[in-house]
Parts: C-alpha cells; structure tokens; sequence
C-alpha cells in the first residue's frame, strides 16, 4: 500500500510540474498525454528507488512523452522541469517535519496544494520577467537638442503614450526635469519653478524667447485632467537598428520620473517606433 501512495504524489507532482512547463515554454499538450507522461515516471521512480540511473531514467522519460524524445525537448523543457523539481523539493523538505504529523490524506492534499501555489507564484514571476525583457527592446540611446543643447538620454517608447498638442496634433514626450536640468539655462530654470499649476495659462514669467516654444498641454490622469507646459524641442535623435530624427515635437518636463521603466530619463510617444521622421 506505501508504493502505491508513493506513485499516486509522484504522478501528482509531477503533472503539476509539467503543467507548469508546458505554460512556460508555450506549448500545448494534451492533459492525457501529461498523465501518461507523469504515471511512467512515478512508477520508475518508485520502483527504481533512489538510484542515480533510475532518476535520471525517470526524468527521461517524463520530459520524452510529455514533450517528444527530441534533443530540442531536453533543451528547452528540461530546465525548466528540473528548476521546478527542485523548488517544490525544497520547499516540501523544509516543511516536512510540520507536516509528518498528519494523515497520509491530508499530507497529500496539504503538499500538492503547497506545490501548485508555489509554481502559480513562480509562473507569475516568470511572466514578469518575460515581460521586463520584452519591455527592455523598447529602451533606446537618444539625443534631445533643445534650445540648441544637445542633451544625451536614455528613452523609453511607451505604447500607451497618446498624448498631442492639441493645435498641430504633434506627438508630445515626457522627460524628467532632473536629467534636463545640469542642461538647461539658469534663467529657464528659474521661470520654470515660478509657474505655477494652479495657474497653468500665466506664462508671463518666461520671456519671449522662451515664450515662443510653449504650448499647453492636456494631460489625463487618474485624479483629474490637467494643463501642463509643453515645449517645443529643435530635433530628437533616436539611435536604434533605422535610426530616426524627430523635430519640431513637444516635450513636457515631470518631476515625476522615478518610476520611468527601466529606469530611464524619458518616455517617448508610440510614434517613435515608426520608421517615419
């Protein structure tokens, strides 16, 4: 009767585990060929023992008729298979001695519902990550020149980054006032800190050189709808595989920038990742 337990949490575990690969790895399998996959392997396992050939065996096996005997299988299947193995291992092996005292039923519910919740965490984590390394390609090495300073940052194209100056209709950027600031002249700086949002239309205290470049910009956020300054920028050198020169567009300055992805000095408008100037 022990065996018998022994092959029924391995057959579980091991269908959450792979379970678990398949979502990952992006790869449908069918529910009847992961149960074969995993009963195969329990039974190796259990009759085997814990001997280096029977494991290995049983992992072969696990990996093979759930994902195909092919090299690309144990390649892109296998680490992830045993980098889950290891993490319910772990994690069981540690809980172990609060859980001896239970019965065999409840240990077997209790361990396999500990297993499936820790690989729906890791499953989210992954995803995650994935998802910060997909984000990551949208990162890109720029040149801002703005009243004629050449400004290097680092930008980021944000899809979701509509935002137009409501006169020409022209893409409007966001980059942190920080990073501009070593850059910018004193005398915009200061103007620029005696404006005021609650009076966002009196621009009185820039002169009219400065004047000239700005234009008033409706920005949606999730407390209201507000009216920032946007200024116009000379050209925008973005440096990726078809470089792109963007002029005559606006930026509006945000002190707000610590939360920029990717920790870059910029967000840039979707445009950006046309091929168009």
């Amino acid at each position: 009767m022990y065996g018998e337990w022994l092959v029924l949490i391995n057959t579980l575990f091991n269908l959450a585990i792979l379970k678990f690969t398949a979502k990952v790895t992006g790869v449908f399998v069918k529910n009847t060929k992961l149960l074969m996959s995993s009963i195969c392997s329990s039974f190796v396992a259990v009759i085997g023992g814990q001997m280096l050939l029977t494991t290995v065996l049983s992992f072969i096996l696990l990996i093979g008729i759930a994902f195909r005997f092919k090299t690309r299988s144990f390649q892109k299947q296998g680490p992830i298979v045993l980098t889950a193995t290891i993490i319910i291992g772990g994690l069981l092996t540690a809980l172990q001695p609060y859980l001896k005292n239970l019965s065999v039923v409840h240990f077997i519910i209790i361990c396999l519902l500990l297993a499936v919740g820790n690989l729906v965490a890791f499953y989210k984590q992954w995803g995650f990550v994935k998802l910060e390394r997909l984000s990551g390609q949208f990162v890109f090495a720029t040149t801002l020149k703005v009243f004629d300073v050449k400004i290097p940052l680092s930008a980021f194209v944000d899809t979701g980054n509509q935002a137009i100056e409501p006169l020409s209709g022209k893409p409007v950027h966001f980059v942190s006032y920080a990073a501009l600031r070593p850059h910018l002249p004193a005398a915009f700086c200061k103007s620029l800190l005696e404006w005021q949002e609650t009076d966002p239309y009196n621009v009185s205290m820039f002169s009219e050189d400065y004047q000239r470049y700005i234009r008033f910009i409706h920005v949606n956020t999730v407390q209201q709808q507000s009216v920032v300054l946007g200024f116009r920028f000379d050209e925008w050198h973005i440096q990726r595989e078809h470089s792109q020169v963007k002029t005559n567009e606006y930026i509006v300055l945000t002190k707000k920038a610590k939360n920029f992805p990717h920790s870059t000095a910029a967000i840039l408008h979707f445009s950006a990742l046309s091929n168009n100037s």
